[in-house]
Order: structure tokens, then sequence, then C-alpha cells
């Protein structure tokens, strides 16, 4: 099953390569897939990639299919962002585990509430911090992948 969704995504991503869209333009959609795929905040990746596509011309298919295929990543990194929120902010560390948030929303859950928000800048504050620099990292490893790749693809084109 894992092998046919891999080889129905491959096929998809080769469709990508034929529609004549640009090297640059599929680096760029695949770098904002991975950077938004991981951004520390569940459930807004979708529209912020759907606004950017819009505005900016880029392949938003191609931005979905990586960002859900870096999903797992996205709840992985939440407590690291945190964590490097808080070492370049100079918080003090958050004590976050299941037993003190559980405590903690029984104690006073507008306060538990008001926490989770503080981690949450944290954790967009340390993705934002490397955010950039993966990113230009990221988009100039993938334009000369992608031109490789579409040029292969259209010497390999029976048409």
């Amino acid at each position: 099953m894992i092998k046919s969704k891999l080889l129905t995504f491959f096929n998809k991503f080769k469709g990508f390569l034929q529609q004549g869209t640009s090297p640059r333009s599929l680096a760029i959609s695949t770098t904002i897939g991975l950077m938004l795929g991981i951004f520390p905040v569940v459930g807004v990746t979708t529209l912020a990639m759907t606004a950017i596509s819009v505005r900016f011309r880029l392949n938003l298919p191609l931005m979905l299919a990586v960002s859900y295929l870096i999903y797992p990543f996205q709840l992985l990194l939440i407590i690291p962002f945190i964590r490097f929120g808080e070492w370049i902010s100079g918080s003090t560390p958050l004590g976050l585990t299941l037993d003190s948030l559980q405590r903690a929303f029984q104690e006073n859950f507008f306060a538990a509430l008001q926490d989770l928000g503080w981690a949450n800048l944290l954790a967009v504050a340390g993705w934002t911090a490397l955010a950039l620099p993966a990113s230009l990292m990221m988009y100039f490893t993938l334009v000369p992948a992608f031109q490789y790749l579409v040029r292969r693809n259209q010497n390999n084109d029976p048409a």
C-alpha cells in the first residue's frame, strides 16, 4: 500500500515536470512546501500555501504534496522549535510534559491556554530564525536538481 502511494506521488511529480513549469518555479514551490510543511502552528499551512501560490503563481499541488509528505516532521519539530525559541529569546524553559499540561488545565484553564500560546509564539520564533537560511539552502540546492530532472525528462520524452 505504501509502495503504491509512493508510486502515485512520483508519477504525479513527473507530471509536474512535464507541465512546462520552470525549474526555478518547481524549486521555490518545493521549498515553500517544505518550510511551511514544518511550520509549528498546526492547521494554517494549507491556507498560507494557497495564498502564496495564488499571489506568486506557484505550483499549489506540488506545494501541498510536499507539505503533506513532510507533515509528520511538523509534529516532531514543535518541541525543538519551542526550545530554540526559548534559547534565542532567553526565556526560561517551559515544563511541557503531559502531566504538567493536564495539571495546568485542571487548575486554571485560561492560564494554561495562555502558556500554550506563549509556547506557540516561541516555536514560531524558532522556526522563523531557521526558515530563511534553510529556505535559501534548499532553493539553491533544488534549482540544479530540477534543471537536471527537467532536461532528463525532455530527453526521454518521445514527442
